[in-house]
């Protein structure tokens, strides 16, 4: 079939050749895929874990590298002020996901490494919502922040503590370090979903229900998907009309829906967005005093660019960009 718009040809799969694309996807995927994240895992030595919050009355589910001090080094361990690293994963995803982003960083042995499950994702999907769905609510942003602040007390989390987050993680990120500057100096967010940047066409599109991002219901939202992740589902002049190959998407399909009930992650991202509390609903920067790093590539087609320089008050002139907060910075030259 030829799209009028474009003139490129979209095949049409037949229920034959989509279990055939699922079963080569499937291989690759859960084969080697599995194989190298297992690998990754290993070297990243990140360690699955759980915590209580006996404030919240919850089970913060994570991963950890614990911090290793060698017998030379003259380090006092009971120390609250060792460094630590925080990472804060995007929607849809789990703690264990940021194995092959840390097992490629030359992070010294001695800086602890902690990676905390968002509500609503990984472990508490197939712990609370699969096996208690009647009991189960949707997370606020109030209580991922309390959640999360809780957690950074029960495991001790150090006062000489940096973060990286991003999409959503970058806003639990953000608003994380404004709640405890006490334990977060620093951070780098990269395209932080922070609500009054979040793309508006796509807010539109996912409460009319024509845009199905990270809540699939075919191969083709995945293949769209994969378009926005790269520049844009309308970005015609791009020279791969679709950055992954098609025999991956049937499987990438397949996989979301054994990772999550039907519209759990359409459900979780309207509740959010739906928020009118403060801070989380203020359309400027909250919290100017931190220091930060925020990467935002320009053809951002989830979270807005434009929007991000509207919220952190930053103007550009050519290649300088100009903060009102002395500790901001900016870089928006990433590509995909």
């Amino acid at each position: 079939m030829t799209s009028i718009a474009t003139g490129r040809y979209t095949p049409v799969c037949t229920r034959a050749q989509r279990e055939v694309e699922a079963l080569i996807g499937g291989v690759v995927l859960n084969t080697i895929g599995k194989a190298a994240h297992n690998l990754v895992l290993n070297k990243s030595g990140l360690v699955a874990k759980e915590v209580y919050l006996p404030q919240c009355g919850y089970t913060m589910y994570y991963h950890e590298r614990e911090a290793v001090f060698d017998r030379t080094d003259k380090v006092d361990r009971d120390k609250v002020d060792h460094p630590t690293i925080l990472f804060f994963h995007g929607i849809t995803q789990r703690s264990e996901d940021f194995a092959g982003f840390v097992a490629s960083l030359d992070i010294p042995p001695h800086v602890r490494i902690l990676c905390p499950e968002q509500m609503g994702h990984g472990r508490d999907i197939a712990n609370r919502l699969r096996t208690d769905p009647d009991n189960y609510s949707l997370p606020t942003h109030n209580r991922m922040l309390e959640t999360t602040s809780e957690f950074l007390d029960v495991v001790k989390c150090s006062s000489n503590t940096h973060a990286f987050g991003i999409s959503l993680g970058g806003a639990a990120c953000y608003y994380v370090q404004h709640h405890r500057p006490d334990i977060i100096k620093r951070a780098v967010l990269v395209s932080p979903a922070i609500l009054s940047c979040v793309d508006k066409d796509l807010v539109n599109g996912l409460r009319e229900g024509t845009n199905n991002f990270c809540c699939f219901e075919s191969r083709h939202d995945v293949k769209l998907l994969m378009r926005d992740l790269s520049t844009g589902r309308d970005d015609y002049n791009r020279k791969k009309w679709d950055p992954v190959p098609q025999f991956f998407l049937e499987s990438v399909y397949r996989m979301s829906k054994r990772g999550a009930p039907a519209g759990h992650f359409r459900a979780l991202l309207l509740n959010l967005l739906a928020n009118t509390d403060s801070p989380f609903s203020s359309v400027k920067d909250v919290d100017e005093d931190s220091h930060r790093l925020v990467i935002w590539p320009e053809k951002d087609r989830i979270i807005n660019y434009e929007e991000g320089k509207r919220f952190f008050e930053v103007s550009s002139s050519g290649n300088d960009f100009v903060s009102k907060s002395p500790n901001f910075r900016l870089w928006p030259r990433l590509s995909f």
